[in-house]
């Protein structure tokens, strides 16, 4: 597959770690270029101007120095290579080529020829002398000190960004080779990622992304054990509801019709309920819960255990104290509590008692569902999905506990099964749910 059938990443757009870093080094590298070449080029300009007119006045020194003999022609007539006239002004301040000037010192005048930078100087014996330079020459020599100057600056920018673009591919070489060891890799691999030769700062990152592998790996593999769990139960019902039906097809009267009709639909409405809790303790997306008054959730709970616990010939009796007006989560709350309430009714045999009881304590509701049920021997075992201890013949999915335990996580909430304090057998389960500040009264 070439570049152009291959698919568009939704990060391609998202500029890439080298293109940063040598975009960021790019700008890094003209900003000081051009404030270095800023800065020298002004003072090299101011420098040669300096330099310049310091040779003025060198000149100037020379010609009045005592015993000098300064002869006005020969001068004119052999002018200096670097552009120097040295003229005797008359006793007007004037001479051949230049104004009249009146005062001694540099000064910058108009001539004929062009403008002149001048150095006017009243020797021993009176007489005055100007050392005059053409500004095209003293120009020509600043631009060639100024060109000597910033063409190493200049020519050394396109070289640092080169410089900085080799040091950034090999920085990032480490990680390149982790990027096409994850190309190799098949979609399930999670195998930990090689650490020769990585940086300590990718060997942290190595280590945050394996911590996420491992996370991501126990949740595949539950999700892979649910999957084989759930297809292992789905089994038998599917088997028992396909029998019913060729038994009802089979039927040869109306009554043996109407039996079996009853059978199947036992049968439909327990797979019904099993797929339904198969669902919901698979469903892995996250979701909204509000929160409202427990008061609210135990009345509608009740209502939904009346018919069952009347047919059980079951008393269940709620007590909330103090926490009837925590504010918990509805619908996680109602689903923990219609699984231990209805575990409870069913196991608690005819004639038996249910107390059901909330206290609030600081920041934690408590929840206890006590019955008089046969107990359960393995706890921590009970609370796993298709578990059910052996030589119960109350009908179940052994999932309405793992689905408590699993709305409890979400929720921050725990859940314990223990032994009636009195001794006595039954179980007492335990849960506890964090608050947030308690509903307002209506």
């Amino acid at each position: 597959m070439d570049d152009s059938e291959k698919p568009m990443s939704p990060h391609r757009r998202t500029l890439s770690l080298r293109s940063r870093l040598i975009t960021a080094l790019t700008f890094l590298v003209l900003v000081v270029v051009i404030g270095t070449a800023a800065w020298t080029y002004h003072r090299a300009f101011v420098e040669a101007k300096e330099s310049q007119d310091g040779l003025l006045s060198r000149v100037a020194e020379i010609v009045s120095a005592p015993g000098t003999q300064f002869v006005q022609s020969s001068l004119e007539q052999t002018p200096s290579q670097s552009g120097l006239v040295v003229e005797e002004l008359d006793h007007s301040a004037k001479s051949t080529g230049l104004p009249a000037i009146s005062k001694d010192g540099l000064t910058t005048v108009a001539t004929q020829d062009g403008r002149q930078r001048v150095m006017v100087q009243t020797l021993s014996d009176g007489r005055r002398i100007a050392v005059a330079q053409p500004i095209a020459v003293r120009d020509d020599a600043v631009h060639e000190t100024l060109l000597s100057t910033m063409l190493p600056i200049v020519l050394g920018a396109p070289i640092l960004i080169f410089v900085a673009w080799l040091v950034v591919t090999w920085a990032l070489k480490p990680v390149d080779a982790l990027r096409r060891e994850l190309e190799r890799r098949d979609d399930g691999a999670l195998d930990p990622l090689p650490r020769t030769k990585v940086p300590s700062e990718l060997a942290h990152f190595l280590d945050a992304l394996e911590t996420h592998h491992l996370r991501a790996s126990e949740v595949l593999e539950g999700q892979r054990r649910f999957a084989a769990e759930a297809a292992h139960e789905l089994r038998t019902p599917v088997a028992a509801v396909s029998l019913q039906a060729e038994h009802l097809l089979a039927a040869d009267s109306d009554v043996d019709r109407a039996q079996r009709q009853g059978e199947l639909s036992e049968g439909l409405a327990r797979l019904r309920a099993l797929c339904e809790q198969l669902l919901v303790l698979g469903d892995q997306t996250p979701q909204q819960d509000r929160r409202v008054p427990l008061d609210d959730i135990i009345r509608s709970v009740a209502g939904d255990f009346l018919s069952l616990a009347d047919d059980m010939q079951t008393d269940v009796l709620w007590d909330l104290s103090d926490a009837g007006r925590c504010s918990v989560p509805e619908a996680g709350t109602r689903s923990v509590l219609q699984n231990l309430v209805g575990n409870a009714i069913r196991y608690a045999g005819a004639g038996g008692s249910i107390d059901v009881s909330a206290h609030r304590e600081h920041d934690v509701l408590r929840l206890e569902v006590l019955d008089h049920g046969p107990g359960i021997r393995e706890p921590e075992r009970a609370l796993n999905a298709f578990h059910r201890e052996a030589g119960q013949d109350t009908p179940g999915t052994g999932l309405g506990l793992a689905i408590a335990v699993r709305t409890l996580a979400r929720l921050g909430g725990e859940l314990h099964l223990l032994p009636r304090p009195d001794g006595d057998h039954g179980t007492l389960a335990r849960v506890t749910i964090p608050l947030d500040a308690p509903a307002e009264a209506p």
